[in-house]
């Protein structure tokens, strides 16, 4: 998986509907293949495609049965947000968004724990965000569309302000990164 958007890729809007492209090319047996993603990329750019239902994803947690989507422990079972319920920030919405059901996967306590108050691609890290389960990817992607349309922030350019467009502008919560800026900006004083 790559972190850095393409060129041509140049908003959040843009960025979802590419990792998802993505995440159906590798579905289909097809990852790496360039016109395979592009095509399906255009299709969900122009609403042509749409992404699969929050039904589809429910049914796809009920084939893998009551195990840890992260590690596939049977025992010590919790539910964890894919987007900690802590970056909500202050706006009531974007709360709402992440209590919701479509943020939640079954989790063991100690993924869970590990997890912490960081989302899918914070714990994972670098070198292994192609490890991230294809339901959790799913299930992000929509969700941080639904956070960014309500922000109004799907046509942002680079939302955490980092000076690239990348996978992890994704999760940004914009009331809750300009909290941390003013709480970074109150420390350095005169």
């Amino acid at each position: 998986m790559s972190l850095k958007a393409p060129k041509f890729v140049a908003s959040v809007r843009q960025l979802i509907y590419w990792q998802y492209a993505n995440l159906i090319a590798k579905s289909a047996g097809f990852e790496g293949n360039w016109g395979f993603t592009t095509s399906r990329y255009k299709k969900l750019l122009s609403g042509e495609m749409q992404w699969s239902s929050s039904i589809r994803d429910y049914e796809q947690a009920l084939e893998m049965g009551r195990v840890c989507v992260y590690c596939g422990a049977k025992k010590d079972l919790s539910m964890d947000h894919i987007i900690p319920i802590s970056k909500a920030g202050v706006d009531p919405r974007i709360a709402h968004l992440l209590n919701s059901v479509d943020n939640c996967i079954c989790a063991c306590k100690k993924c869970n724990s590990s997890k912490g108050d960081r989302d899918v691609f914070e714990w994972f890290g670098h070198e292994r965000l192609d490890e991230i389960p294809k339901l959790v990817f799913s299930k992000f992607l929509k969700l941080v569309y639904a956070l960014h349309e309500t922000q109004g922030t799907l046509d942002l350019r680079d939302p955490n302000m980092d000076g690239v467009l990348d996978i992890y502008d994704l999760g940004t919560v914009i009331t809750n990164l300009i909290s941390k800026l003013s709480m970074k900006a109150g420390k350095k004083g005169p």
